[in-house]
């Protein structure tokens, strides 16, 4: 039983009103909390959350599909899962429209294809093959010794997708994702920096050097840090976050296995602060899941019966951590990533209602023995 602070009122109210219209569209199939509108949530952002229900209907591509549909000039995308047919056609129309398509993909540890099981279909479906056939060119940044775990869009070069969500059928409609859309010129030219190394360049990972052209930006008034790795040394800047909290830690992890965060995150706790998380099931008692536990940290293992794929912390309810970074020395140091750290209270009410659906479906670990608890292993972080 985790105990709560009476809180005012108002923002009471305000809770219950965010919850409501959640819930609602959530009945749809749809978990869509984009309220670009309210409080201190900046008028270029919109966020969205996955249903993660199963069932294949208002996914989040339908966001990004519609700007596709109206781009008139370019489209980049970087995507370390790719086969969702219904965004693989959209990509397609766009490139036989006239539009420059560019894609930059992990072919040797990704998921390039759809199997018949999962196809709306009924048969299986090859994403690279339905790009190359409408002649679009795919670069592969598919290597042993790290990842392209990158995963954004940018279209025409004023709209910026990014988030944990691949281009991917599982990530769409069976997995736990969150997916931000932004309208802001230097967060976009950081990113096409990024894709120019990844796809014109072809430097990943230990090779790369391009980092976030402007790290530091505002985007409506509200401060927003923007890194990649391995350049920018990702998880330092991500453990001076959490070491800087005043009153609560939350997180909602696919992959964690870094121990110097985990170690922030316990003196944290014992400072007297809120830390509570969830970690994905899969690979759990193998990560730091253990050693939060035996130091009191109240963590949970995801209930999600697919995969539970965010990458998220938040912070004093005002900071949020996301992209496509997980909580690995893998991701910091070899693997191609990308971070947002938004500083805003109102986006930060939207990854609190959904970390308390996640944390609410999770379930308590079982048998952990503190007694052989060792500090975990690192992971390189792939998908689900």
């Amino acid at each position: 039983m985790r105990k709560r602070i009476p809180l005012p009122i108002s923002a009471w109210l305000t809770g219950v009103l965010l919850v409501v219209v959640i819930a609602a569209l959530a009945s749809c199939g749809l978990t869509d909390t984009s309220i670009g509108s309210a409080p201190n949530v900046p008028a270029g952002m919109s966020v969205y959350f996955t249903a993660a229900d199963g069932q294949a209907s208002n996914g989040v591509d339908q966001y990004p599909e519609k700007d596709i549909a109206a781009a008139k000039k370019t489209l980049d995308i970087a995507s370390f899962d790719f086969n969702l047919p219904s965004f693989t056609d959209a990509v397609v129309k766009a490139k036989q429209r006239g539009v420059q398509v560019r894609v930059v993909l992990d072919e040797e540890n990704g998921s390039q294809r759809l199997s018949a099981s999962d196809s709306p279909t009924g048969q299986s479906f090859d994403a690279v093959r339905a790009l190359k056939n409408a002649g679009i060119t795919v670069v592969d940044g598919g290597r042993s010794n790290g990842l392209m775990h990158d995963k954004f869009i940018i279209i025409d070069g004023a709209v910026l997708y990014v988030g944990s969500w691949n281009m991917s059928y599982n990530d769409t409609y069976r997995n736990n994702n969150n997916l931000l859309r932004i309208v802001d010129n230097t967060l976009v030219d950081n990113y096409e920096a990024k894709f120019t190394e990844l796809y014109v360049d072809k430097r990943f990972g230990t090779r790369a050097t391009v980092g976030a052209q402007t790290p530091q930006t505002t985007l409506d008034g509200v401060p927003i840090e923007n890194y990649f790795s391995p350049v920018d040394d990702v998880m330092q800047k991500i453990i001076a976050e959490v070491k800087g909290a005043k009153s609560s830690v939350k997180f909602m992890a696919f992959t964690y296995t870094y121990d110097d965060l985990a170690q922030a995150m316990i003196a944290q706790q014992k400072a007297g602060e809120k830390v509570e998380g969830v970690i994905e099931n899969r690979g759990a008692s193998q990560g730091a899941m253990p050693e939060l536990f035996c130091a009191k940290v109240p963590v949970e293992v995801d209930g999600n019966k697919y995969t539970m794929h965010h990458k998220v912390i938040i912070i004093d309810d005002n900071t949020v951590i996301t992209g496509s970074f997980n909580f690995t020395r893998s991701a910091d140091t070899a693997n191609d990533d990308n971070v947002l750290i938004i500083h805003s209270s109102g986006v930060a009410a939207l990854y609190d209602a959904e970390f308390e659906k996640v944390y609410g479906a999770g379930k308590a670990p079982t048998g952990v023995d503190c007694s052989t608890v060792k500090p975990p292993t690192d992971s390189g972080g792939g998908e689900g």
